[in-house]
């Protein structure tokens, strides 16, 4: 983890403290801000990243603009966009408890609750055509009363043929490294490894480079109720579909995933389902159509088009079968 990006400080809004942990290009601090007298997690590019500053800067600004128009239970909430003495920066939430590179193993019913909440998040960043890339278990943070949300938006990419690989290598899609065009099923696979460790605490790949990735994917994949007893064989399919290497026989979508597991588990309906539905209906980000946004008629044409799509998304939590 890099430490050295930000000392304990002060700017004219934050007081600045101890580093909470390290994303792809971000670091991320803990800190007090004495306008809105609350605390909350400061973001700022690292100190290595210093060299690409000015893309990696417009990459830091969209990931805050798309957070702040993801409002949606599960997913981490922003505050503030802005620049100080040290440069730009972003707030959002500070959340209490761990991350389930910590708490798993987690029994099959607790599992299963905090998958399907990760799963509702991914339901409506794909709704926008958006993959979040980093699906892992350091990007999950558990609240006091067991809530999941997902955090580390710094990956995030339209449906399409990405310019890089990125993720945590035993969580990134074999997809990924054939450079096909990739689209929600590459979240849910990450989805489907992130199961194998929350109900096992090992990784269904054993990959930590992508080099090891290429070897570790042509391994046979062990069920993981061949460590765990305790999981049904309804959960054990669910996890093997979803970390299938044909991405056609994954289920189709995060909604699929969530009714899948609210029946193995009989899961009471989505806390905040109001919320979730709500989320839909705000609107999407213009994201990487610089040209709708400096054109009105393009624009205009753009609204319209997303208009539609929308029209036709049903969240999750208005399934009749939940």
């Amino acid at each position: 983890m890099e430490t050295r990006s930000l000392p304990s400080t002060s700017t004219s809004r934050y007081d600045v403290a101890e580093v909470l942990g390290a994303g792809g290009m971000g670091v991320i601090h803990r800190a007090h801000d004495r306008l809105a007298n609350r605390d909350v997690a400061y973001k700022r590019l690292r100190v290595s990243m210093e060299l690409d500053r000015p893309r990696l800067g417009a990459l830091f600004r969209r990931e805050y603009d798309t957070l702040a128009r993801l409002d949606h239970p599960n997913i981490v909430s922003v505050y503030d966009f802005g620049f100080d003495e040290l440069g730009a920066y972003y707030t959002m939430e500070l959340l209490p408890g761990d991350d389930l590179a910590k708490l798993a193993p987690l029994s099959v019913v607790d599992a299963c609750r905090v998958l399907r909440d990760v799963a509702s998040a991914l339901a409506l960043i794909h709704a926008r055509r958006l993959l979040h890339r980093d699906v892992s278990p350091s990007n999950v943070r558990l609240s006091s009363d067991g809530q999941a949300k997902l955090l580390d938006f710094g990956a995030l990419t339209p449906f399409g043929r990405p310019n890089e690989i990125v993720g945590t290598p035993a969580f990134i899609a074999p997809e990924c490294l054939t450079a096909e065009p990739l689209d929600a099923r590459a979240d849910l696979y990450a989805l489907g490894a992130l199961a194998y460790w929350t109900l096992t605490r090992r990784l269904a790949v054993r990959a930590y480079s992508l080099e090891e990735l290429s070897v570790a994917l042509t391994l046979p994949l062990v069920p993981p109720s061949a460590h765990v007893p305790e999981i049904p064989r309804e959960l054990d399919d669910l996890v093997l579909s979803l970390l299938s290497h044909d991405k056609s026989a994954r289920p189709r979508s995060a909604a699929e995933v969530i009714e899948r597991l609210s029946n193995v588990a009989e899961l009471a309906p989505e806390r905040d389902e109001e919320h979730v539905a709500e989320s839909y209906l705000r609107h999407a980000p213009l994201f990487g159509r610089a040209a709708a946004i400096d054109d009105p008629s393009a624009r205009w044409a753009f609204t319209e088009t997303w208009a539609r799509s929308v029209a036709t998304s049903r969240p999750p939590c208005a399934r009749s079968t939940r």
